[in-house]
């Protein structure tokens, strides 16, 4: 019978004494889990932030680089045709999104779903522009139906996806 009691007497205590140190254990690790993923969350935020305000400024950049008045002024050329002038910028906002289009991995669906739409936009603007002018229209006849449809229409697609960009950054990084 002493034996019996000397047992419990040693088992109970050691039973006690291992069911807190698993818990401490179970509980040291669970907060040591918790602290590396938060650890390992920041490091990606600090090498990941800077590639993705770089790829909202590119995306920005392409946003005015395409905006119908900044093409023309930049490939607009004496003595061109409508036709080859409606050529140029076509192809310079395709080569401008093509140089682009890695960016869409840091920036959100909805970003690159109105920066697509906005290229689109500009694109058939140009386009409507140049089959309402005849064969023997000039650059220059051209750039001033784009101008005019830029002032007067609703060019809003393009400046709708800047303004929306703009917001991503401020409440993404400011």
């Amino acid at each position: 019978m002493e034996i019996l009691r000397d047992l419990i007497l040693i088992l109970i205590p050691s039973l006690l004494v291992g069911a807190v140190v698993y818990l401490l254990l179970k509980d040291f690790r669970k907060t040591e889990t918790e602290r590396q993923k938060h650890s390992n969350d920041a490091e990606k935020f600090r090498l990941v932030a800077p590639l993705r305000l770089q790829a909202y400024e590119r995306m920005i950049l392409l946003l005015e680089r395409i905006a119908p008045s900044q093409l023309i002024m930049r490939n607009i050329q004496p003595e061109q045709s409508a036709a080859s002038l409606q050529n140029v910028l076509v192809s310079n906002i395709r080569q401008e999104f093509e140089h682009n289009l890695s960016q869409q991995v840091y920036i959100s669906s909805n970003a690159w779903e109105l920066i697509k739409n906005a290229r689109e936009a500009v694109v058939s603007d140009i386009n409507s522009a140049a089959e309402r002018l005849n064969e023997t229209a000039t650059a220059t006849d051209l750039a001033q139906l784009i101008f005019e449809e830029e002032i007067t229409g609703d060019s809003s697609t393009l400046y709708r996806a800047l303004e929306f960009l703009k917001q991503e950054v401020r409440a993404n990084f400011f």
